[in-house]
């Protein structure tokens, strides 16, 4: 079986070619601005056209909720859809093609716990990119709850007194954590804007840049340590942009190591690298 899949971030979409579990074709573009679900759609097929008739079906994954409706942004600042965007079903008209989609969390959620050594383990996989997602396995199945909102855990409030997040709500791991919002701290530190990336090169000789990471890997050490509390489980998994820039994991796993033994988890990097998001968007397949 071959899969087209389709992976839509904040700034890119990156789309491949799954066949036996494994990535055969890639292709990336910058996330459309359009509106129009039509348009949107056509973009992101646009380059890849050709391959649309060597594959069996489409599987997606996404930032924001997903519901049989379509997208529902819960953070408008990571990306803005209408709500709610009909993508899969756009998709299926345009490419008469069976279409699967599900949050990109949960999506390689999925997809890294095919990875794992043990089919017992209990775990959630967290991406830090643009913005801070999450997927949880209880028990050998996807937990999506009744609506779908399970694993949006980017969107725990752990600071009562913190920022407002683009969700609504106060001192979301988000706010604190993700690429987003550790680009407006970068801004406001330095008179001269920065990338993240830069910021990471940085960090060994630049106090300044160094606190900001390990602010947000602290963010995401507390979220972990929360989620072990709340659900017992075995091991988390760690992706994204940020979760994969240099040093960012074991700023996380020093600071899951300060808190009380009974709270503490390993985190391990994620098997799908940065296509861990990709890869499950096609291991929606693989029930």
């Amino acid at each position: 079986m071959r899969t087209l899949a389709i992976d839509i971030g904040g700034t890119k979409v990156a789309l491949g070619i799954v066949e036996s579990g494994t990535l055969v074709k890639r292709h990336q573009l910058a996330t459309p601005e359009s509106q129009d679900v039509v348009q949107f759609s056509q973009t992101i097929l646009k380059d890849i056209q050709d391959w649309v008739s060597e594959v069996d079906n489409i599987g997606v994954s996404t930032t924001g909720f997903v519901t049989k409706a379509g997208i529902t942004a819960i953070n408008p600042d990571t990306l803005n859809f209408p709500t709610p965007f009909p993508l899969a079903q756009e998709l299926a008209n345009q490419t008469n093609k069976p279409v699967k989609m599900l949050n990109d969390a949960q999506a390689a959620a999925w997809y890294e716990y095919t990875q794992l050594s043990s089919s017992s383990l209990n775990m959630a996989f967290i991406t830090v990119s643009t913005g801070v997602g999450g997927g949880i396995i209880i028990d050998g199945k996807l937990h999506q709850g009744h609506s779908g909102l399970a694993g949006h855990i980017g969107h725990m409030s752990i600071d009562i007194n913190g920022i407002k997040c683009g969700c609504g709500q106060i001192g979301c791991v988000e706010s604190i954590a993700s690429g987003t919002a550790i680009k407006k701290l970068s801004d406001n530190l330095f008179d001269t804007p920065i990338t993240n990336i830069e910021l990471f090169k940085r960090a060994p000789g630049d106090p300044g840049a160094e606190s900001i990471i390990t602010r947000s890997a602290q963010a995401i050490a507390t979220l972990c340590c929360n989620l072990k509390a709340g659900l017992d489980l075995d091991v988390i998994v760690l992706g994204g942009g940020i979760g994969f820039a240099h040093g960012y994991l074991d700023r996380v796993n020093e600071a899951i190591q300060s808190r009380p033994p009974v709270f503490q988890i390993p985190v391990i990097a994620a098997k799908g690298n940065y296509d861990a998001c990709l890869l499950g968007a096609a291991f929606q397949f693989k029930e």
